[in-house]
């Protein structure tokens, strides 16, 4: 129990150094999971409930600086569209790999494109009998942004996520 526990910590550990480094650390979704992630005992749904914490403050905080800008109604009432092939890419290229990490996902994700604000990811993956499955993760990223998307309980049958994932989709609505 002992050797489980210490090696569980040191991949917290090891997780939580890898959230601050580079871009990462500069999400409001890193920020308040490193803030939070003080526990020596925490486990994998302790992590998934302060992720999912999280993500509801940041996204509250964004859809805050929305409605300050006089967006809110705009965004609220807009049907998030699909990126076309060339802004798909430059936002994967812009943005680092995603991560799977206590049976959840997270992407943080550079909003290179002006006049758009991100708001739905999709990913394809794998499951264990080699059918294709699409994860999506909601969120809201301002235009030269960052954000995390995050997706919840991720289940244990898709272990091939970190090595089979792949970006389908991104979703954004404008902001003109």
């Amino acid at each position: 129990m002992l050797r489980s526990t210490l090696v569980f910590i040191a991949g917290a550990a090891g997780f939580m150094a890898a959230m601050s480094s580079g871009r990462a650390a500069e999400t409001c979704f890193h920020v308040c999971l490193k803030e939070k992630m003080t526990a020596p005992d925490i486990d994998d749904q302790g992590i998934r409930d302060l992720m999912s914490d999280c993500r509801d403050v940041c996204a509250e905080r964004a859809e805050a600086r929305l409605i300050e800008a006089g967006l809110g109604d705009k965004i609220k009432g807009c049907a998030p569209q699909p990126v076309d092939d060339a802004d798909l890419k430059k936002i994967r290229s812009a943005s680092p790999s995603v991560v799977a990490f206590a049976n959840a996902f997270t992407w943080d994700v550079n909003n290179v494109l002006p006049g758009k604000i991100i708001r739905r990811v999709e990913i394809g993956t794998q499951s264990l009998s080699l059918q294709d499955v699409t994860l999506t993760a909601g969120g809201i990223v301002e235009p030269g942004e960052s954000g995390t998307f995050f997706m919840n309980n991720v289940a244990d049958g898709y272990p091939s996520l970190r090595v089979t994932s792949r970006i389908k989709a991104i979703y954004a609505c404008p902001v003109d």
